[in-house]
């Protein structure tokens, strides 16, 4: 029980610890590497077909497992060895860790909000187009800090939320080794969207599946994260748990993904904004809807208080999902 119940807690930490790997180590930049290298081989074999984006994705997915396997080995093989059944636990926790990154998302955040306090307008532009996928050239900085409000909330599901209900998920079918491989076949299919699921002619249906299953995945959790948002809310000054949970819903189909408003439309319930509304990309104007029923000016203290929204939603998110890792182990008396 004491493994299974301190698998997410102790990845949460490691995280909070180390934050990520460097980049050229990271297993995310070799997953895209490895993405980067199929895609060209499968559209040399079947083009852009929807067919030559499926191979590919799960060719990724299959190395990614194997390496996984490779990882897992060693520990199985000591574990058999000296009779310690915790030993496999260990790659379990490293393998959820670097699949989540509620740190690198805070620190990214952060950086947008210490240039907006610093009235660098130019700095907090170049900080967001880091995190958002819009023109941000002719934000003002009530722009910026929606933008990253925005970025804060989606994110926050698909990598992290999602990666912490993938890992119990996992853990409950296939213990420590499922654990692990649930929570890194979301990770890749988190990546080859953000790769592959454009809306353009080339990935128009080479990208299809990739985005197709990175919404399989992220439909569950994007709907559990809305009260463990409003559970959130009630440890944050000024935020407001019950607007969390009546914006959310109500604006919950407000976006073109099917899961990215839950989480962007209860942070402007608890936050009291407005996000979303029109935007550009390279130059392309996108009459999004507005979500929420707040105030459209957002400033640097709403971003710091986004920011520590996303920390404790991941900590309520943590706490359920272990929670439901020890049920099985609980015995009536």
């Amino acid at each position: 029980m004491i493994p299974c119940l301190l698998l997410l807690p102790a990845a949460l930490l490691l995280d909070i610890l180390f934050g990520d790997p460097p980049n050229r180590r990271h297993p995310v930049c070799v997953i895209g590497w490895c993405a980067r290298r199929l895609e060209p081989a499968a559209r040399r074999l079947w083009g852009g077909s929807f067919k030559a984006g499926m191979l590919a994705a799960l060719g990724v997915c299959a190395t990614a497992e194997c390496g996984l396997f490779l990882l897992f080995l060693p520990f199985f093989t000591l574990s058999s060895l000296t009779a310690s059944p915790w030993l496999p636990w260990i790659p379990a926790v490293l393998a959820v860790y670097i699949c989540m990154a509620p740190r690198g998302l805070a620190e990214h955040a952060a950086r947008v909000a210490s240039a907006l306090l610093r009235e660098n307008g130019e700095e907090a532009r170049q900080a967001v187009s880091m995190i958002v996928g819009r023109d941000t050239e002719r934000l003002d900085s009530r722009g910026v800090a929606r933008a990253a409000i925005e970025s804060v909330a989606e994110n926050l599901t698909d990598g992290v939320f999602s990666t912490l209900f993938w890992a119990a998920a996992g853990c409950l079918i296939g213990g420590a080794p499922g654990a692990a491989a649930a929570a890194l076949v979301h990770r890749v299919f988190n990546i080859l969207d953000a790769m592959w699921g454009k809306k353009n002619e080339r990935y128009r249906h080479f990208g299809t599946f990739a985005a197709r299953t990175d919404d399989a995945l992220n439909f569950i959790p994007a709907r559990l994260i809305l009260p463990c948002i409003s559970l959130a809310a009630l440890f944050l000054p000024g935020a407001s748990s019950r607007h969390a949970l009546t914006v959310g819903w109500t604006f919950r189909h407000a976006h073109a993904s099917p899961n990215s408003a839950w989480s962007e439309a209860a942070f402007a319930g608890a936050l009291g904004l407005r996000i979303g509304g029109p935007v550009s990309y390279k130059g392309m104007p996108a009459d999004y809807p507005w979500i929420g029923s707040g105030r459209k000016e957002a400033t640097p203290g709403d971003l710091g208080r986004a920011i520590r929204l996303m920390w404790l939603t991941t900590a309520m998110g943590t706490l359920l999902f272990s929670l439901i890792l020890a049920l099985p182990h609980l015995q009536p008396s």
